[in-house]
């Protein structure tokens, strides 16, 4: 069964903001579209307008809360300040897109988004290259190994994730999915199916 919460909602319990080491507190999502690799060439502008146009309106009605949005292809990047407003945002991800009309939009009805979310401490500091605020450090790596191994149209997260939204508010359950290797070696980390509450 699901393990006990006590030490985890500790960790969690503090409001995203100042931890230790200089790093801050930050709710990340990492997602991709599963079958974008197959899209012929010709399929690229639709796949940009409808999907990733999709996720920009989306996460426009988060706009008080989302610090960084990034796409590369099907990657998306998404740190924000507030884990309930994360909570949120990753299942209305997976709902609007599941409002786009593929087949009108001359799509294959097979893409679909896996989104995994990790709550912890960060680098928040000033890319040299790309000349904006940008998160640095191993809990965007951990984020970014929960994705590939999450099930296409579900929302995976952390325990630490899990755990600030079992302190509230907000009407979320989180599944106890097990021990669930992550991508790349990673090791295993204790994994919580995401959704909306009963």
């Amino acid at each position: 069964g699901p393990p006990a919460k006590g030490g985890a909602v500790a960790v969690a319990a503090a409001a995203a903001g100042p931890a230790a080491g200089g790093r801050e507190l930050r709710a990340m999502l990492f997602g991709d579209v599963k079958g974008f690799s197959k899209l012929h060439e010709t399929e690229i502008p639709a796949f940009v307008e409808q999907i990733l146009g999709c996720f920009g309106r989306t996460l426009a009605r988060y706009k008080a809360n989302v610090l960084l949005a990034n796409t590369w292809g099907d990657g998306l990047f998404v740190v924000l300040n507030d884990p309930l407003a994360a909570a949120h945002c990753a299942l209305d991800l997976q709902a609007d897109l599941g409002q786009v009309d593929l087949h009108r939009a001359a799509l294959p009805n097979t893409l679909a988004l896996r989104l995994g979310g990790h709550f912890g401490p960060v680098f928040e500091i000033q890319d040299p290259v790309l000349h904006f605020t940008n998160y640095f450090g191993a809990h965007v790596s951990r984020t970014a190994r929960i994705e590939p191994v999450t099930p296409t149209g579900e929302v995976y997260v952390t325990e630490p994730f899990a755990a600030r939204l079992a302190l509230g508010p907000g009407d979320f359950a989180c599944d106890y999915v097990g021990q669930v290797p992550a991508a790349k070696g990673y090791g295993t980390m204790r994994m919580y199916n995401l959704r909306r509450g009963a």
